[in-house]
This record gives C-alpha cells, structure tokens and sequence, in this order.
C-alpha cells in the first residue's frame, strides 16, 4: 500500500496496510499481528469476503484489535515477497502472525463453518495470546 499506512476503519476496526511505519509499531508491540489476504482470485473468495464482513460484528475482536493487536489487510497482488514466501496468499489468507519474523502461529479455514463462528475462533485464539504473551 503506497503512501497509506492505515486504511478508514470500518465499523471499528483499524486495517493497516504494508508499510514501513506499520512494520515499526509491530515491532515495537511485539504482539502477534492479525493477517487478511484480499483475494478475488482465490477459490475460498467468497467464504473470505464473508468472514471479513461478519468482523466488525464481534466486539470482542474489536476490542482486542484496537486495544492489543494490529489488524494488517493486504490485497493478494500487493503481497510482499517475504509474506509470499511464508505461505500468505496460497496456503493461508487469515492467520495469526508472530511478530518476529511474521511467521504464521495460527492459520484460519475460511470454508469450515460459517462466518460468525470463524470470527469467534479468530477472536478466541487472540483473548489466549492476550493472555499469555508478554
């Protein structure tokens, strides 16, 4: 995302975009950072657009979102490099990232279940890393 570090926030949450200025604060949060990959050309699209509108909804996550973690939405053709080469963008498009090295801790299906129930397992592996890192 070019000259743009956080995108408007819909329905409260605060996306980010790639940036050198998103990369700082997430390491200097050192916080597991939430990953959204935007892409139409996958066959789970439907499913992904779907979980990302069903997100706002759970206050919880928004809480935590604002509160505890960075929420960074990147479009499939912007991916960088790094992130390709972990896997985001072909094996997973939600995931919990480390925040060294942005590896994945935890990848989401979108197609297994439905939205709500995706998003409170999103937002129930964040309340533990909330609770447990330091």
């Amino acid at each position: 995302m070019t000259g743009q570090d956080k995108l408007p926030v819909p329905d409260g949450i605060q996306w980010r975009g790639w940036s050198d200025e998103t990369l700082r604060e997430i390491a200097e949060r050192e916080r597991p950072v939430l990953l959204f990959v935007a892409d139409p050309g996958a066959f789970a699209w439907p499913f992904l657009k779907e979980v990302f509108k069903a997100m706002p909804a759970n206050a919880k996550l928004r809480t935590l979102l604002h509160e505890t973690f960075i929420a960074l939405f990147i479009k499939a053709g912007e991916l960088p490099e790094e992130l390709k080469d972990l896997g985001a963008g072909s094996s997973y498009h939600i995931a919990i990232l480390s925040p060294y090295g942005l590896t994945h801790l935890v990848t989401f299906n979108p197609v297994h279940g439905n939205p709500a129930e995706i998003v409170a397992e999103i937002t129930q592996v964040l309340e533990r890393l909330a609770e447990t890192w330091n």
